[in-house]
C-alpha cells in the first residue's frame, strides 16, 4: 500500500509542477493579469491504448511476481469508460491475467489529472486456472503538450474462485488515440 501511495504522491506531485505565462506590459501602470490556464482537453471520449510494468501480490504462501502488459480503454464521455487489459507475469508456471473492467473517473482539467475507480472480472490461466472479481482505484495524469501522454498508477484487488485471491499493482504509460 505504500507504494501505491507513494506513486500517486509522485503523479500529483508531477502534474501540478507547470508554470504559468507571464505577460509584459508597456504601461507600468496598468496591472498586468495573466489569462487563466486553458485547462486539460485530453480526458475527453476516444480510445487509449497501454503499457505497464506490474506486480502481483498473491494472499496465499507463493510468491511475489513481477510482469507486465498491456491494455485498451475506451471511454464514452469523460467520466465513464471500459477497459482491458492482459499481464503476464513470472510465476512457477507464468501466470496470465486477462481483465475486463467498468472504469469510472473523475478528470481535474486543472491540473490534468483523473483519479479513477474500475471493477470487473477476469480470467487467470496457467499458474491456476480460475475466474475471479477485481474492485480497484488509481490515478492518472495526462500531458497536453505531449499530445496527451499519460502515466498512471492504480492497484485492484482479486477474488478468485478456490481462494486464490491476490492484489495486482500496475504502473504505465497510456497513449491516447
Amino acid at each position: 500500500m505504500k507504494i501505491i501511495t507513494t506513486l500517486f504522491a509522485a503523479l500529483v506531485l508531477a502534474a501540478t509542477a507547470h508554470a504559468g505565462e507571464v505577460t509584459y506590459s508597456k504601461n507600468p501602470k496598468a496591472p498586468v493579469i495573466p489569462p487563466p490556464p486553458a485547462g486539460c482537453d485530453c480526458f475527453g471520449p476516444g480510445l487509449s491504448l497501454g503499457i505497464f510494468g506490474a506486480g502481483i501480490l498473491p494472499d496465499s504462501d507463493e510468491d511475489d511476481a513481477l510482469g507486465g502488459g498491456v491494455l485498451a480503454e475506451y471511454f464514452f464521455n469523460e467520466y465513464i469508460g471500459v477497459q482491458g487489459s492482459y499481464g503476464i507475469f513470472a510465476t512457477d508456471s507464468e501466470h496470465h491475467e486477462f481483465d475486463a473492467a467498468l472504469v469510472l473517473r473523475y478528470p481535474i482539467t486543472s491540473i490534468c489529472v483523473a483519479p479513477y475507480v474500475m471493477g470487473g472480472g477476469g480470467y487467470a490461466t496457467n499458474s491456476f486456472e480460475e475466474w475471479n472479481w477485481f474492485v480497484g482505484g488509481g490515478l492518472e495524469a495526462r500531458f497536453s503538450e505531449a499530445s496527451c501522454f499519460g502515466v498512471f498508477a492504480d492497484g485492484a484487488y482479486h477474488w478468485g474462485e478456490d481462494d486464490g485471491d491476490f492484489t495486482l499493482v500496475r504502473l504505465g504509460v497510456k497513449f491516447k488515440l
